[in-house]
């Protein structure tokens, strides 16, 4: 199971937050990922200051993530952890 937490403090809020959430969502129905990932709202992560929404995938955090990069962040920091936890319960 993946665990990706969206920061959902006022400035990421204001950065598109919900944008992201929604995203999140949309590409977790759309490849069939509910049983593998969980998704979460967190609040402030103390990367007020930097750009874009911070978003935790496990334990890496990831800083400047936008409605516009996010798929692609999606793709290269999450389906890889998917298909590692795929190889080993196999």
């Amino acid at each position: 199971m993946v665990t990706i937490s969206v920061c959902v403090g006022s400035s990421c809020h204001l950065k598109g937050a919900y944008d992201i959430i929604h995203q999140c969502e949309r590409l977790i129905e759309e490849l069939g990922l509910k049983s593998q990932v969980e998704l979460r709202g967190m609040f402030c992560l103390g990367r007020c200051t930097e750009d874009g929404v911070t978003v935790v995938v496990d334990d890496e955090i990831l800083s400047g993530v936008s409605p516009e990069n996010f798929r692609e962040i999606f793709e290269r920091k999450v389906l890889p952890r998917i298909q590692e936890g795929s190889r080993e319960r196999h």
